[in-house]
């Protein structure tokens, strides 16, 4: 596997929770943090759209009218 080298400059308490737990568990520092990192992660699976792209596909053809949602029940004010 290729690997990147990255630095980071963290607070230094966080570092102190590493170190500590490092301790503790017999893994290096460096290790600790790459496994927060990466189980940290969001899954995306798909492209985030920017809401300015989104908009741009709205035409006259999908955009739909008003929806009767019933009578109000509550202090609604519309």
């Amino acid at each position: 596997m290729a690997t990147q080298k990255l630095m980071l400059e963290i607070p230094e308490s966080l570092f102190e929770q590493l170190h500590h737990l490092a301790e503790l568990t017999g893994q290096s520092v460096e290790s600790l943090a790459l496994q927060s990192i990466t189980s940290n992660l969001p899954r995306f699976t798909e492209k985030v759209h920017d809401l300015d792209e989104l908009l741009s596909r709205v035409t006259a053809d999908n955009l739909h009218g008003e929806i009767d949602s019933g009578e109000l029940v509550g202090r609604e004010v519309f």
